[in-house]
């Protein structure tokens, strides 16, 4: 499959969306993979069944629970996938045998019993158990079940019951049909086996299950001459493999490991024919390779332990099961480093487990004294698993003993949700980019879009607005690494009404309202759009005219935010000069303070993109005229006034920068920061402009310090901007910028790794930044698992894929195979570029 553009805007919880896919793909989409792990592969050899028409011939023995197909959905974030019954798929994601599957369920009411049946086990065997319910939505009669064609339908109605409801009276009753007075037929043999196994496991009280352990094994006698050797074998195998569950109960381990050595001796003298009978033998191995490993653990046999767990890599290297056997044991082995490898792969090929994987791969961490790759381990497991108490406990925990009660109180929320998509971490951090909800992340920009919104309730916008313009892609990115894609709209109007908050229905009113409502509600409305992520409806609501023919300081205004939103819109590809802003500011009817604001953008602008300094020197001289005019006035606070300034300084200083003039500049930005520090706030709102005004000049300071060479002051200056704000991801950037200078990448590999847990700004940056410091400080370990999480965000990160495939431990032909392909694939885009 084409990996990169198969998982292109599909960003898996934990691990890459296109490897849940490929471990798990007949699920998905009835079709093969080579790393289908052997449980998978049911659903292949049921579409076998249902094209021979042989209902009762043998499939595999193990189902998975309806939840499976959900987990898998949901940490895959494989939306399109997410369906209730073979006809959900869409066809252009079908593969061959899955529409084979829907066509069948969609003629259900017509096909005779032979089909009815192979339809419902392949149903079973795909994990859409409630779809089996509507080919057999009642129990069919005893009398009638002694048909073995008839009883392998009630037994697929059993069995999906069960998967659904668990023991529930439905599921007892399904079986009672078949389990009461069974007559020898396999689907009524195979009933009470499972019964006496379902018994075991799950009921209070098991005493009757040996009664029909002992039922199963008189029938299977009767129907030795009417089987091959080889599907009797198998039968007897599973018997005695159900069996074990029982005296694991009773804690005769010793048994249980009697009755495993039974059934693989039967097993290992069987003789396969077909080759379904082959892959009736490999599941069977599987399941057997499994059970042994546990009733090892139990009886502290460490020898049989390992024995097992190398068969089962060898036969099953994809399977979550047997690679979480494998960090296990090297858990208790003491090889800490080892387990972390081992319980990472495990997370990486979930979904059943990921979340208890990385928790454990968390502890592990910490006692190798990796407490920040241990952070982000746990968050990991509580945004895969946010339901779960152990989950939440662990981050909870993790976030109160490293002095963050604000990000504890997220998690603490995230649990305990009244919407679902409130449970989920990026929502609760960044509600107000979604749909004007309540932000909890402490960041300055965090509420930025709900700070806009307040000022249009109240009907004008504020004398002194924030600084900070957030790049077009933001929500985008929030979106996509979240997995709530039912956010990803690109009109307001388009949000389901379900998640719509009250702020979000006003905007939509305002938006709808927008060509009648008078400039001032048009301006703070386009507020709004732009700081959510829409500015190409701000660009459609406002149509672009000529600065010249406008009079109303008003409409100046409002073109001056159009053009704003136009330029910020093309930065990160051809960067559009912002003329009509300069036209505003050269406009007679321009008030002083909006040409103040446009002067010190353009000084920016020109300096960043043109670097022209003529020009740049031509705006910063109408800035200071326009400053001077400013603060010579009695219509603007102290607050305000200072805080102009400090900006103008900050944003200026650009003109002795292009001139070379470090004195200059060295003095002006100290007038900047002094003015930064000084300023007295008397409103929450004022506190919030100085805090964002003072972390922007500070960084700006820092920066001049490494232009400087003075790399000491530099660092010490990142260290205060994270003290004014800790939770903005590009800070950590550049603090693990300064680390490495100093020679420290272990400490700039954890400052890259909260880049990427506070993102979505940079978040598979930061990951790919650290696996290199990880790797350079000779932690592979760690190294591999930042490569893997920058390509689940970015699948296209060929650095990253160059890392994975220098690192990797668990499987390192996958990461070679990856790494190689991603490069030929680019080289071919290229050639076809060039072409």
């Amino acid at each position: 499959m084409d990996r990169w553009e198969f998982t292109h805007g599909r960003i898996g919880v934990n691990a890459p969306s296109w490897l849940t896919f490929e471990v798990h793909r007949p699920y998905f989409d009835g079709a093969d993979s080579p790393l289908a792990t052997v449980h998978a592969r049911a659903s292949l050899l049921a579409a076998r069944r249902f094209e021979q028409r042989l209902p009762t011939a043998l499939r595999y023995g193990m189902s998975m629970p309806a939840s499976y197909r959900r987990l898998l959905t949901d940490e895959s974030r494989l939306a399109a996938y997410r369906v209730r019954g073979p006809a959900d798929l869409p066809r252009e994601l079908a593969s061959t045998n899955w529409r084979t599957l829907a066509d069948a369920f969609d003629r259900k009411d017509d096909l005779d019993d032979v089909d009815r049946a192979g339809l419902a086990g392949w149903l079973i065997a795909v994990c859409l158990p409630e779809s089996v319910l509507d080919i057999a939505p009642a129990d069919l009669t005893e009398a009638k079940c002694g048909n073995p064609v008839v009883g392998t339908l009630q037994l697929a109605r059993a069995n999906a019951l069960f998967a659904v409801e668990g023991l529930s009276e439905r599921t007892a009753s399904a079986y009672r049909q078949l389990i009461d007075n069974p007559v020898a037929t396999v689907p009524q043999a195979q009933a009470v086996a499972a019964w006496g196994y379902l018994l075991s496991r799950h009921a209070q009280d098991d005493s009757a299950s040996s009664m029909y352990f002992a039922r199963a094994g008189e029938l299977l006698k009767v129907l030795a001459g009417e089987l091959t050797g080889f599907d009797h074998a198998v039968l007897l195998a599973r018997l005695r493999l159900r069996e074990v569950m029982a005296a694991e109960r009773r804690r005769d381990f010793d048994l249980a490991w009697r009755l495993l050595g039974s059934a693989s001796d039967i097993v290992s003298e069987a003789s396969p024919v077909t080759s379904e009978d082959k892959a009736v033998r490999a599941e069977m191995w599987r399941r057997l390779i499994d059970r042994r490993v546990d009733i090892a653990v139990r009886r502290q046999d460490r020898e049989a332990e390992w024995q097992g767990i190398a068969e089962g890599l060898a036969l099953d290297p994809y399977d979550v099961k047997i690679r979480m056997q494998a960090a296990q044991a090297t858990e208790r082995d003491g090889d800490d480093e080892k387990a972390l490898a081992e319980y990472l792969l495990a997370a990486r090929l979930g979904p059943y487990g990921t979340a208890f994987a990385l928790l454990a791969a968390a502890r592990s961490a910490q006692r190798l004294g990796h407490n920040e790759f241990a952070r982000v381990l746990t968050e990991r497991a509580f945004r895969t698993a946010p339901r779960s108490a152990r989950t939440r406990d662990a981050l909870v925990e993790i976030c109160q003993s490293a002095g963050d009660e604000p990000m504890a109180e997220v998690a603490r929320r995230a649990a305990t949700p009244e919407q679902p998509h409130e449970g989920n971490w990026h929502y609760q951090m960044y509600a107000s980019y979604f749909n004007l909800g309540e932000s909890q992340s402490p960041c300055l920009y965090a509420r930025l879009p709900s700070l806009a919104y307040e000022f249009a309730e109240l009907g004008a916008p504020p004398d002194t607005n924030w600084q900070r313009l957030m790049p077009p892609a933001f929500r985008a990115n929030l979106v996509r690494e979240s997995g709530l894609t039912d956010f990803a709209v690109t009109h307001p109007a388009e949000l389901p009404q379900e998640l719509r908050t009250p702020a979000w229905n006003q905007l939509c009113q305002w938006v709808a309202e927008f060509s009648e409502s008078d400039v001032d509600r048009q301006y703070l409305t386009a507020m709004i759009l732009f700081r959510l992520g829409f500015g190409k409806v701000v660009l459609d609501l406002v149509p672009a005219r000529p600065i010249a023919q406008l009079r109303d300081p008003r409409e100046l205004r409002i073109q001056h935010w159009r053009d704003v939103v136009r330029y910020v819109g093309s930065i990160g590809g051809a960067v559009v000069e912002p003329r009509a802003s300069f036209e505003v500011a050269d406009h007679p009817d321009c008030p002083t303070h909006l040409r103040f604001v446009i002067s010190v953008f353009a000084v920016v602008f020109h300096a960043r993109e043109t670097k022209s300094l003529d020009e740049a020197s031509k705006w910063r001289d109408k800035a200071q005229s326009c400053l001077d005019e400013l603060l010579a006035s009695a219509g603007y606070t102290p607050f305000e006034k200072a805080m102009m300034e400090s900006r103008f300084y900050r944003s200026v200083t650009y003109v002795p920068f292009l001139r070379r003039d470090t004195r200059t500049l060295a003095a002006e930005m100290d007038r900047a920061e002094e003015l930064a520090r000084s300023v007295e706030p008397t409103t929450p709102y004022e506190e919030f402009l100085k805090q964002e005004n003072l972390r922007a000049c500070v960084e700006s300071r820092s920066k001049e310090a490494f232009g400087f060479g003075e790399n000491d002051l530099g660092h010490r200056r990142v260290l205060e901007v994270l003290q004014i704000d800790p939770y903005e991801p590009k800070t950590h950037m550049e603090l693990a910028e300064t680390l490495l200078l100093q020679g420290n990448p272990l400490e700039a590999g954890n400052s890259y790794l909260r880049t990427a847990r506070l993102g979505p700004i940079g978040t598979a940056r930061g990951y790919a930044l650290a696996g290199e410091c990880f790797e350079r400080a000779g932690l592979p370990v760690l190294a591999e698992d930042c490569f893997v999480q920058a390509l689940r965000v970015d699948p296209h990160a060929v650095s990253a894929a160059r890392g994975w495939r220098r690192v990797a431990t668990g499987i390192p032909e996958l990461a070679a195979e990856y790494a190689d392909g991603l490069e030929q694939w680019g080289a071919a885009r290229q050639a076809a570029r060039t072409t």
